[in-house]
């Protein structure tokens, strides 16, 4: 997958997480995940690398109750 595809993808599945999980997230989190998709949304069109989309994709799905839970019983 092209880098610029897996942006785009980044970009559109957050925010569809967000969407979905409006109602479960905090205000913190959701202004987090905002941010994140912000910074994604900025990197269209410039030379971001394919490891910093990773990165903060991963910072992005780290928000989500679900996978929060799960990270939190891995770490203990």
């Amino acid at each position: 997958m092209k880098k610029v595809q897996l942006l785009k993808t980044s970009i559109e599945s957050l925010k569809g997480f967000r969407t979905e999980l409006h109602d479960d997230m905090d205000n913190s989190k959701r202004k987090q995940l905002d941010q994140i998709i912000y910074d994604l949304e900025c990197c269209q069109g410039t030379q971001i690398s394919l490891n910093n989309v990773l990165i903060l994709l991963g910072k992005g799905l780290a928000l989500l109750p679900a996978l929060e839970k799960i990270f939190d019983e891995l770490s203990k």
